[in-house]
């Protein structure tokens, strides 16, 4: 078994212990979405077609504020309680622990992100008793721009954690996860169509999402072991 399947096991185990978490998560991916339905169905009257393009849209914010709910706790755990140092003296990378950590969290912050999608196209069908239009472009949005953009957010959350002191990880964190918000508006805002599902759409998130996950990479390699140390409260 490899060192990365070890990590990201351990913390799949830890974030399904972690109730407060879970409860959070849940509450989140079913009021979010639904409520949001709710407002599909108030601008598109019977018409069935702008869903797809709407729950693809709804999705990415779930996606980003799961990977950070589930990352909140992944890297400050260990140093709340000490035992980052004991970390620090496996034979591991620093590269691989926040990759292992980071793949570990994104597992369950997928699966409540996809619970959200089906939450909100059930309560769509509901509401219009008809079952909403799918568009082919949710399989790759589904199977590819959202689970990028889980692993961005707890990459970059993970990687600030690593670095940063406890305070200022406090603030940081949200400061990520809005930056994000904002950045994904402002790609939609100049891309033709705007929220609405397109090919090209999907094609600028997914390089975005993934030219960020490389940023978060390579920024958790440049941590060094001492610093970490040094933030050790």
């Amino acid at each position: 078994m490899s060192t990365f399947t070890v990590i990201a096991g351990r913390e799949i185990h830890l974030a399904l212990r972690n109730r407060s978490i879970i409860i959070t998560a849940l509450i989140f991916a079913v009021w979010f979405p639904a409520l949001s339905a709710v407002g599909i169905v108030a601008t598109s009257g019977a018409s069935t077609d702008p869903v797809s393009g709407v729950v693809a849209a709804v999705t990415l914010p779930i996606a980003i504020f799961m990977g950070y709910i589930f990352c909140a706790d992944a890297f400050l755990r260990e140093k709340r309680d000490g035992t980052i140092e004991t970390l620090l003296c496996a034979p591991v990378s620093l590269r691989h622990l926040w990759a292992g950590k980071t793949a570990g969290v994104a597992i369950p912050a997928y699966l409540t992100t996809l619970l959200a999608a089906v939450v909100a196209f059930a309560a769509a069908s509901t509401m219009l008793n008809a079952f909403p239009t799918l568009d082919l472009l949710l399989i790759p949005h589904m199977l590819i721009v959202v689970p990028v953009w889980i692993l961005t957010a707890a990459g970059f959350v993970g990687a600030a954690q690593l670095a940063l002191g406890m305070r200022e990880n406090q603030i940081l964190g949200f400061l990520f996860i809005f930056g994000f918000f904002f950045l994904i508006g402002g790609l939609q805002s100049v891309i033709p169509g705007g929220s609405a599902i397109s090919a090209t759409a999907e094609v600028a998130l997914a390089v975005t999402g993934i030219a960020l996950l490389g940023l978060a990479r390579f920024i958790a390699g440049k941590v060094s072991k001492e610093r970490i140390v040094m933030t050790i409260p």
